[in-house]
């Protein structure tokens, strides 16, 4: 797996760096400081991406802890993946659609379990059973409007059946494909800090194209700057500081079109793109322009959380919100919509660092 992995290691000490997360800029200062530890940073390939890691350390080599995240990346791609045939996750799809009971891993259902959380929690909106659909979007060119019936007809966590007992799953519709792209990469990140943590290593930061795990704050700071911009409509837009902040010991995760906007039309010549990011009610992309970023107890919460949150946010984003302090009260949120290219960008958030709560940004 990741045979042509590339790695990027560097010694650091008294660095500065920036870190662009589409849709939104996460920016990052990390300063040296008088003691034993000294600063790192890798990066390597993985599930589409790059993870760049940071940490303090005087103890753990760089080249343990780039192995131990390494293999942890490698083996939650071998269970998630819906790109690998050979995944934990197409094997349980294969077999399932013969319509049997598929037993999953302890670790394939520990996500399982939480996708069926998130969407009972999201009244829908997060549908980790969307594949048949995303599939046909990554495609970046048009469907027939055939194709992109079938694919509906084998959408969506209704499809699926549940034993939580015997810890198993079965389709109640053949070519139901499960696409863990909304919670993946936010498990696979927590999963390396804790990792990061148990070899003593508590200041560190562990970012996936945005989706990141922050430990402790490095020495004498509240925390790990973060700056969040107002996202741009083009890539030739530049984008504008919106917040700067610090934070520690908790996950963030932020998602939008900003960058991936996939063709989205039943009909052949339609040109029509939207986000990447589906609407399970309509089977299409979430339209307009939105960018949401979470903040968490965990990188996986935040990850679902974002992704809900794209979907939810042109219908009912206030009530929707309500629902996320009831079940995950440490759960905060920025949301930023714009309608067309033309209209401001609306904001709403939860922090209580953003004053006023609500704001309409030109």
């Amino acid at each position: 797996m990741n045979q042509n992995r590339r790695l990027h290691l560097k010694y650091l000490l008294g660095w500065t760096f920036a870190w662009y997360a589409p849709p939104l800029g996460l920016r990052s200062n990390a300063c040296s400081f008088e003691g034993d530890e000294k600063g790192f940073e890798a990066e390597f390939s993985s599930m589409g991406s790059k993870i760049n890691l940071r940490w303090y350390s005087s103890t753990a080599s760089q080249n343990q802890v780039v192995s131990a995240a390494t293999q942890i990346a490698d083996q939650w791609v071998d269970i998630l993946s819906d790109y690998e045939p050979s995944s934990q996750a197409m094997v349980a799809c294969a077999k399932a659609d013969e319509g049997d009971w598929v037993p999953l891993s302890n670790e394939l259902w520990s996500v399982v379990h939480q996708c069926d959380e998130w969407n009972r929690w999201s009244d829908g909106a997060f549908d980790a059973a969307l594949g048949a659909l995303t599939r046909i979007r990554r495609q970046r060119k048009l469907a027939s409007p055939g194709q992109w019936s079938q694919a509906r007809l084998k959408s969506g966590w209704k499809r699926l059946e549940l034993d939580h007992v015997n810890q198993a799953i079965r389709f109640t519709t053949p070519g139901v494909r499960l696409d863990f792209g909304a919670i993946g990469k936010g498990i696979v990140v927590d999963k390396i800090a804790e990792k990061m943590q148990q070899m003593g290593i508590e200041r560190c930061i562990v970012n996936a194209s945005g989706n990141m795990r922050a430990g402790a704050a490095p020495d004498g700071t509240a925390g790990w700057p973060i700056a969040i911009d107002i996202p741009a409509t083009t890539i030739h837009e530049t984008p504008i500081e919106f917040l700067r902040t610090r934070f520690r010991d908790g996950g963030i995760s932020t998602s939008g079109d900003r960058w991936q906007r996939f063709p989205d039309a039943d009909e052949v010549g339609q040109e029509e793109r939207t986000s990447h990011i589906v609407d399970p009610v309509t089977g299409k992309g979430v339209p307009g322009h939105q960018s949401v970023t979470i903040f968490a107890d965990n990188a996986a919460d935040a990850d679902a959380a974002s992704t809900a949150t794209c979907v939810r946010a042109r219908r009912d984003l206030a009530g929707w919100l309500q629902t996320l302090s009831i079940h995950k009260p440490n759960l905060s949120a920025i949301v930023m919509l714009k309608d067309s290219d033309e209209d401001p960008v609306r904001v709403l958030s939860t922090l209580p660092m953003v004053t006023p709560a609500s704001a309409t940004l030109k």
